[in-house]
């Protein structure tokens, strides 16, 4: 299909789950959309070598549940239901244990691409320690569909730990915030998660997750308690799965705009001053959701234009940094680009790479950064 779609010059979409079909800039045109989900296949679980190898339409949650059948997992999660793998490493999408694996990137150990002009290509390999040519895995990531279609993907994965428990700290203030996330990020506690949330509802609030053994996830929940000097609720069990599943899925509630931001961990401060004075500005509640090591989402409720002049500021401050538009109506769209201004010449080597991938410049429909 893809080798068809070059000779014809088609303008082709390539769709996993879905999911994330609204990101991106709107596409002039769309010729083809090649559907992935039919590449349903688990190809190889290496339980002893903990590796996996997966088409890439396989849905993320039914590939984990297979994996737990020997108690392993791939740890990434999602906001939404139907994310598959190809999806998934698309947009590099991570949640909440980013801070301790990585993003999708950092789990992935050998791919293979369809080209647009119809060739199959191999980069990796299926062992974890691999230097089988160049690291085209790594490239596809976060590209949006842009460069090649993924058909397979090879991942490290990890033990499903045998405990786990929450703290959830609440603060009335930012700097008293970010004193205990700098002292328990310096601690030699093993951390799982490590996240921030403030919204409307909730206030601020610090997110601490700890995972292993029974014991030692005891031992770590007393160690992170000392260092914490907030009122503290420890959640196991039920109710602790379901703060972390609101904690992915908060920033997405509703059909509000949703932009991506990074931030130095020392800023912290005031990256959350930046926010409420985006909110007093007439963005009505903002919600911020991110990683304490740096990485996160922002939920805006305001009319386009007020949503527009608020990413216009976050992209003038230099407190943050990589703010992208990932939802938003077709009028904020139109009032701002989506992927934000060219950081220091990439965009050169970004068309480059697309030449030389793509030459027909069939792929991804005008939607990517390339």
């Amino acid at each position: 299909m893809l080798a068809d779609a070059s000779r014809a010059r088609q303008s082709t979409v390539i769709r996993g789950g879905g999911t994330k079909i609204g990101w991106g800039r709107v596409p002039v045109a769309v010729d083809l959309v090649v559907d992935t989900t039919r590449l349903d296949r688990l190809v190889a679980h290496r339980h002893e070598d903990m590796t996996a190898t997966v088409q890439a339409g396989v849905g993320l949650a039914a590939l984990n549940r297979r994996l737990a059948e020997h108690d392993q997992r791939l740890p990434v999660e999602s906001a939404f239901e139907g994310t598959t793998v190809g999806g998934l490493l698309a947009t590099n999408d991570a949640g909440p244990l980013r801070h301790r694996y990585g993003t999708p990137r950092d789990l992935l150990i050998g791919v293979t691409l369809a080209l647009a002009d119809g060739r199959i290509v191999k980069a990796g390999g299926t062992v974890v320690k691999n230097v089988a040519g160049y690291d085209l895995g790594k490239l596809v990531c976060g590209s949006h569909g842009t460069l090649a279609a993924i058909v397979d993907a090879t991942f490290k994965l990890l033990p499903v730990p045998r405990a786990s428990a929450t703290l959830v700290a609440s603060y009335a203030d930012t700097d008293e915030l970010a004193r205990d996330a700098a002292a328990l990020a310096g601690s030699q506690v093993e951390l799982m998660a490590f996240d921030l949330r403030m919204s409307e509802r909730t206030g601020l609030q610090l997110l601490v997750r700890l995972a292993s053994s029974p014991v030692a996830t005891a031992a770590l929940t007393r160690e992170a308690k000392q260092v914490l000097s907030a009122q503290t609720l420890v959640v196991t069990s039920g109710a602790e799965q379901d703060l972390w599943a609101e904690q992915i899925r908060l920033p997405w509630a509703g059909q509000a705009a949703v932009v991506r931001l990074s931030w130095r961990p020392s800023d912290l401060p005031q990256v959350v001053s930046l926010v409420r004075r985006l909110t007093r500005a007439g963005c009505g509640p903002i919600t911020l959701v991110g990683r304490i090591a740096g990485a996160g989402l922002l939920r805006f409720q305001g009319d386009a234009r007020a949503v527009a002049a608020s990413i216009a500021d976050l992209r003038a401050s230099a407190l943050v940094g990589h703010v992208v538009l990932l939802r938003g109506s077709r009028e904020l769209k139109d009032l701002v680009d989506v992927w934000g201004p060219d950081p220091g010449g990439a965009a050169a080597a970004a068309r480059a790479l697309k030449r030389m991938f793509d030459p027909s410049g069939i792929l991804g429909a005008g939607r990517g950064v390339i």
